[in-house]
């Protein structure tokens, strides 16, 4: 820029602000003197939508959403935020983003979506410096919980102060619940009574079993008693005579005679001695 260029926006800045204290001059703090009277300036958030008059004040209109005013003004117009959603609010010529999103850096011209959950809050950090970076950590302290009802921290129950044992403990979003120490005590001896009386069935029958297999064994080895008989009782010829002489040299050691022999002795005289027809009568 040339000195002349430089000069000569120098002399307008100081024209400028003359005529603006001159045009306020005789009026009060936040006032402008508009066409010969003293019309109050819009507060930031709002715009000028009328000037004053014999009748009325100044006549002020809140900024549309995605616009503000940064001060006090006697502008006809907000100015357009720079927000990325344009769901900025005015206070004080600051944007703001909308309910469930967070300022990525520190004009807050763009906005990212906030991904906690309701017993989180973000933890933000600054890197690098004017961005925004966020981490979500729980809103109460380890000894609370989260009460989302309530929207509010509570602590936790405390069992053993109680003289009660923790069943479930708590966590960030539940308070822990507690129990009567005997409780568990009963669970077992049920259990307990449980596995004796199994125990005991399991016993009884196995005892069973093995009686009635004992019973069955000694059945099956009880020795068949000899029949005593004496070859006078037979009325034998020569030849079965002379086969009962061979039947008592084999049985010398001993002095009866098995069933099977008898059977044997028996067949062989009926061979003998066939029975005979009777005649008719």
């Amino acid at each position: 820029m040339s000195p002349l260029s430089f000069s000569m926006a120098l002399l307008s800045v100081c024209l400028l602000s003359f005529c603006t204290i001159a045009q306020n001059i005789g009026c009060p703090a936040l006032q402008r003197r508009i066409n010969g009277r003293c019309c109050n300036e819009c507060p930031p958030g709002t715009y000028m939508k009328d000037f004053c008059s014999v009748d009325h004040q100044t006549i002020c209109q809140p900024c549309e959403e995605g616009y503000y005013s940064p001060e006090h003004n006697t502008f006809d117009r907000c100015e357009q935020c720079s927000c990325q959603h344009g769901k900025c609010v005015s206070t004080n010529g600051t944007c703001l983003c909308p309910s469930g999103f967070l300022c990525s850096n520190s004009t807050c011209s763009v906005c990212e979506m906030n991904t906690c959950s309701l017993e989180e809050k973000p933890k933000r950090t600054e890197h690098p410096p004017g961005q925004y970076l966020y981490q979500c950590e729980p809103k109460c302290p380890e000894y609370q919980y989260f009460d989302s009802k309530e929207d509010t921290c509570k602590p936790k129950t405390q069992c053993i102060t109680l003289g009660l044992v923790e069943k479930i403990p708590g966590n960030n979003t539940h308070d822990s619940i507690c129990q009567k120490p005997h409780d568990n005590n009963s669970v077992y001896m049920i259990l307990c009574f449980g596995f004796v009386l199994l125990s005991l069935t399991l016993f009884i029958f196995v005892s069973h079993t093995c009686r009635r297999n004992i019973r069955k064994q000694a059945a099956n080895k009880k020795p068949v008693q000899a029949v005593q008989c004496k070859t006078s009782d037979f009325h034998l010829s020569k030849e079965e005579s002379g086969f009962q002489l061979v039947i008592q040299d084999e049985s010398k050691d001993s002095s009866s005679l098995s069933m099977e022999d008898v059977e044997k002795v028996s067949s062989f005289h009926n061979i003998a001695h066939p029975s005979q027809p009777q005649p008719g009568r």
